[in-house]
């Protein structure tokens, strides 16, 4: 007969219960399994699809030799039951008028109702697309936007333009299926490559039918319209620049500096860059700057010590409106050295530590400067006091 041993150790009743409903847990735990994802929502028969009522190949040749890429389809929403590609949206690269960087235009279709869809509640797509114009048409009638709508012959069995400062947009209606053609504003092309868009797109719809291939592919264009330049020249046309050398003579010069040899001046031209799609340069006729060296031989102790000024004339701008010479001026006074305000030249003028005062009258910008004295404080204050000697006789010649 076998007995049980002192040692043995003796488990409580419930500790084995506990052990008990763990196996059992573990056990359930193992057979436990993910529950599958749920099925996609079913696609609708006969349902349009954007991306193929307006494929990229339209926009390509409509926009022949432009980048287009495609950015996809939205899908309709789960409420309105089986799926299908509402809208569609693409990216046009186009010439800018103002740079050489070229500029992103959006184009995009979005269907507004189809069939018997139930979002669009009751009533037909001939009442829906009425109710749709008559809204358009209230929202054009408030003064404060700036949205016109007009009639569009020739897409789709009706339709209407509507045109704004951020968009073209051609709304219409063929059948059972309304849609939107809408393209950013680029140029006089704009209208007419949406109209053409959404004639297209309507063109491969068969009521009753659905998707069908278009009869023909869309007109291209022969090429791409880049819009006219229509900013405003903040310059004046280079040949009503004044003559530097005329502003302050020789003969001007020597009346401040008589104890001084002056040089022959040195005349320098300058040029205007017109800046557009194509930069466009304009040469200035006549000397916008004239540079007069200035000699001199003391003795100082007995030795032969020369003194030398350098005095320059510039036309530093010639703006095409007051506003445009007051804007330049402006700037002209935040850049550089500090300047400080001089009376009686001109509208306004300043004056910095270097010896140059800038002068402003009506559309005209001027810089007189004395150069020299540098590193020697008196010879620097007898510049300071002839600058300003000859900007009071440059700033009696200015019109």
């Amino acid at each position: 007969m076998k007995t049980s041993s002192p040692l043995a150790p003796i488990r409580p009743a419930w500790l084995l219960l506990a052990g008990a409903v763990h196996a059992a847990a573990l056990a359930q735990s193992a057979t436990v399994t993910a529950a599958p994802p749920p099925a996609p929502s079913p696609m609708a028969a006969n349902a349009p699809d954007a991306c193929r009522l307006m494929p990229r190949a339209d926009l390509e040749a409509l926009f022949p030799g432009r980048p287009v890429t495609d950015k996809g389809p939205t899908l309709s929403p789960l409420s309105r039951g089986p799926q299908y590609a509402e809208s569609c949206t693409y990216v046009v690269r186009l010439p800018s008028p103002t740079s050489k960087t070229d500029v992103a235009r959006f184009a995009s279709l979005t269907v507004i109702r189809w069939g018997d869809s139930p979002a669009v509640g009751r009533g037909t797509a001939r009442d829906s697309f009425a109710s749709l114009r008559t809204a358009r048409e209230r929202v054009a009638a408030d003064p404060k936007v700036s949205l016109r709508i007009e009639p569009l012959a020739d897409v789709g069995e009706e339709a209407f333009l509507e045109t704004s400062a951020h968009r073209i947009a051609v709304q219409a209606r063929k059948g059972d299926l309304i849609v939107l053609a809408s393209l950013d504003p680029y140029s006089s092309q704009t209208p007419g490559n949406a109209s053409a868009l959404a004639r297209q797109a309507l063109a491969r719809w068969q009521p009753g039918v659905g998707m069908v291939a278009a009869a023909a592919p869309i007109a291209a264009q022969a090429a791409v319209a880049v819009p006219a330049d229509t900013r405003v020249s903040q310059t004046a046309p280079a040949d009503q620049w004044p003559d530097a050398c005329a502003l302050m003579t020789t003969e001007d010069v020597k009346a401040v500096f008589p104890d001084m040899t002056i040089a022959t001046p040195v005349q320098f031209k300058g040029k205007i860059t017109h800046e557009s799609r194509e930069n466009r340069i304009e040469e200035i006729p006549k000397p916008i700057g004239c540079l007069y060296n200035l000699r001199r031989t003391d003795t100082v102790d007995g030795k032969r010590v020369t003194v030398s000024h350098q005095v320059q004339m510039s036309v530093r701008n010639l703006a095409s409106t007051p506003a445009f010479s007051q804007r330049y001026f402006e700037i002209s006074r935040k850049v550089g050295e500090p300047k400080t305000p001089v009376a009686g030249l001109g509208d306004e003028a300043f004056i910095d530590i270097l010896n140059r005062i800038q002068i402003r009258k009506g559309l005209l910008s001027v810089e007189v400067r004395v150069g020299g004295g540098e590193r020697d404080a008196a010879l620097h204050a007898v510049a300071r006091e002839r600058v300003n000697a000859l900007a009071a006789r440059v700033a009696a010649k200015l019109p």
